[in-house]
């Protein structure tokens, strides 16, 4: 009997930069933002009032993208924060709604 052994060959995905990272953080971080400050929209009784409290880039971040920008908010994220971004759920074939435990999480506090 003969054993072949095979080396698999992974594809290394695309490298970026440290400035293509900060500046590709950002874009999510903006992004989250939004989405922190939809969900977090409360009523008085009279009217809506938008929080406007910002998120720190150290909390979770929930964030809606285009998933061609997944790759790059993934390594950006994990250059960042040191969290993993995950599909959470697929919105359409345009968006999905992501997510990365953030730093806090990823240092134990």
């Amino acid at each position: 009997m003969k054993i072949t052994v095979v080396t698999p060959e992974f594809y290394d995905g695309e490298k970026y930069t440290t400035e293509e990272r900060r500046k590709n953080f950002s874009k999510f971080y903006d992004l989250a933002n939004e989405h922190h400050h939809h969900r977090t929209i409360k009523y008085d009784g009279n009217e809506y009032i938008d929080n406007e409290e910002d998120l720190h880039w150290k909390d979770e971040l929930v964030a809606v993208i285009d998933p061609k920008d997944f790759d790059k908010f993934e390594d950006a994220v994990a250059f960042v924060c040191g969290s993993p971004l995950e599909i959470t759920k697929e919105i359409s074939k345009r968006r999905v709604l992501v997510h990365a435990s953030g730093y806090w999480r990823c240092v134990g506090t």
